[in-house]
């Protein structure tokens, strides 16, 4: 069984493989459980990107950010990634 240290890295390992993270800022990990079956872990990391906007000279040198949350679902035992969605769809 993966560790909870495990886990979060794996998450976080995850985050830059699948994305590109050098347009994150302040990378940081929100969440951590074991799931109800016992089996998988569940790592929430959250992350702030600029904001997309439809106005070029708006977007220049814009300070906006929105802030997202992945959670990860990491079986417990190979590693694996079970699967990995929004936290809040809605949360911004």
């Amino acid at each position: 069984m993966l560790t909870v240290k495990e886990a979060v890295q794996t998450a976080m390992n995850l985050l830059n493989d699948l994305y590109d993270t050098r347009k994150f800022e302040d990378i940081l990990l929100e969440a951590v459980e074991m799931a109800e079956d016992g089996r998988h872990w569940q790592v929430t990391v959250g992350f702030s990107r600029k904001a997309l906007s439809e106005n070029v000279m708006e977007a220049i040198g814009s300070k906006k950010y929105i802030r997202s949350r992945k959670i990860f679902h990491i079986d417990g035992n190979s590693g694996d990634l079970v699967s990995m969605k929004d936290a809040d769809p809605s949360f911004q």
